[in-house]
């Protein structure tokens, strides 16, 4: 008779799950030159973010919400503009910048007196060998401060819908309009999702967060 086969530990269960989509590439993370002295690191002040802070927008974005807040403190799914999330796939997904948009075109949509028209552009690169049908790629806006849905707006020159697909070692920019209410500050969160990851579908979502300029 076989003896019973042993029982894993604890920590070999936890190495066989996953609980992300991939991780963090920060636009501030710069390796120093050859030949540079490194530094000598201190401690960085740790900025109010909680829900009871008494910074003003402005500020809660300069120090909460974009790549000025320590890195080290910020989960890989919170990011700045100019981050990039790296999928465990191999794809990668940067948001550029949220753009305020003041010129219109004679049949473009033109946003409402108390709202404010922006235009937010990101970049896809697909690492992986298959190409990437962005068919299964999702981008979501909402107001960072305290909530709100942005409008849908549609402003044709220079946007560049996403759709179609993109072949193996490519990159391809788009963009997507909208329009937020004033009474929403000038905040954004930007999210991503993806259905074509398998399980990691479960995981918590990349976010980015940043202000309309």
């Amino acid at each position: 008779m076989n003896p019973p086969s042993p029982v894993p530990h604890a920590g070999a269960l936890a190495g066989c799950s996953d609980d992300s989509q991939g991780h963090a590439e920060r636009a501030t993370q710069t390796a120093p030159h050859r030949g540079t002295q490194t530094p000598r690191s201190t401690a960085p002040k740790t900025p109010d973010c909680g829900p009871d802070s008494t910074l003003s927008q402005s500020d809660w974005i300069d120090q909460c919400g974009s790549a000025s807040t320590p890195s080290g403190q910020q989960p890989d799914t919170e990011l700045a503009l100019g981050d990039t999330f790296a999928y465990d796939d191999g794809v990668k997904i940067t948001v550029r910048s949220i753009g305020r948009i003041t010129r219109f075109g004679e049949y473009d949509d033109h946003p409402d007196a108390d709202q404010t028209a922006y235009r937010v552009t990101w970049n896809i690169y697909n690492g992986t060998k298959r190409p990437l049908d962005l068919a299964n790629v999702y981008e979501e806006e909402e107001g960072a401060t305290n909530g709100g849905t942005p409008a849908a707006l549609t402003v044709e020159k220079g946007s560049r819908y996403m759709s179609g697909r993109i072949a193996p070692g490519h990159t391809g920019t788009f963009t997507n309009d909208g329009a937020l209410d004033k009474t929403y500050g000038t905040a954004l969160v930007i999210t991503f999702s993806r259905n074509d990851i398998g399980d990691d579908v479960r995981a918590e979502d990349p976010h980015w967060t940043g202000t309309i300029k």
